[in-house]
């Protein structure tokens, strides 16, 4: 299965009166094609038009990752007990556990992903908090295919994940490229386009918009511009918490 999922389709909303425009590809409760599925049960892109904070609040049982892909984001959690700068290219893994609490203020202009998974809830509530960010120094692009890959997690990344069997990459195509991408067909991906604009599946696809994959071994592109996307297994061996 290959979808497209234009950004007009995602869970879109705002807050803190307009100043913090959310689009999401992945979310629970709402529209069946944001479903969430495997390990992944929320994945948000969001925008901040003024500055914003989101005070001192609670997490459990699952783990969080927030990129920052443009601009600035401070981050405050009571495992690091200290106020932690995030620019463009970093990202943080909050491993939350049996519980922690998190703060953040995201600068005028920041545009980030916040993405939720379930590493097994009932097992992870056992253990300790924990948290570590990454910075964008720590992850050179290698070329694969001649496209330039950057692998935040899985691999041979320096970063690490609760979350079993989880890949996520960026993808560079500094020219318009029309090739095929080689997927594994036991796993499930969600694309989402940073910037560019081409075809995948011979379909038209721009910023924003997301493409959601299963049972499929590979996805024809004729692109220019970044592709983020998140890999995860189609069946895994416990119930997640979404279900």
């Amino acid at each position: 299965m290959i979808q497209i999922q234009k950004k007009a389709d995602q869970f879109n909303t705002t807050i803190f009166n307009g100043n913090f425009i959310i689009n999401k590809p992945v979310a629970s409760g709402t529209k069946s094609t944001v479903k969430p599925y495997s390990n992944l049960f929320y994945w948000s892109h969001a925008v901040a038009v003024d500055d914003c904070e989101f005070g001192l609040h609670p997490h459990e049982g699952f783990e969080i990752m927030t990129f920052i892909l443009e601009g600035n984001v401070t981050h405050f959690d009571t495992a690091s007990k200290v106020w932690t700068p995030l620019t463009t290219g970093d990202f943080q893994v909050i491993q939350s556990n049996s519980g922690i609490q998190h703060q953040e203020r995201v600068a005028k202009g920041t545009r980030s992903f916040q993405i939720w998974f379930d590493p097994n809830f009932y097992e992870a509530i056992k253990q300790k908090p924990a948290y570590v960010d990454y910075h964008s120094k720590d992850f050179e692009a290698e070329i694969e295919n001649e496209i330039k890959t950057i692998t935040y997690v899985g691999g041979n990344s320096k970063s690490f994940a609760m979350t079993p069997y989880l890949a996520i990459k960026k993808l560079t195509f500094d020219i318009q490229t029309k090739t095929s991408l080689q997927l594994d067909s036991n796993s499930s991906y969600t694309f989402y386009v940073l910037n560019g604009q081409g075809l995948a599946d011979n379909q038209p696809i721009k910023k924003d918009d997301a493409i959601r994959i299963s049972n499929t071994n590979k996805l024809e592109i004729d692109f220019q511009g970044d592709l983020f996307y998140i890999e995860t297994p189609t069946k895994i061996e416990y119930k997640p918490i979404w279900q």
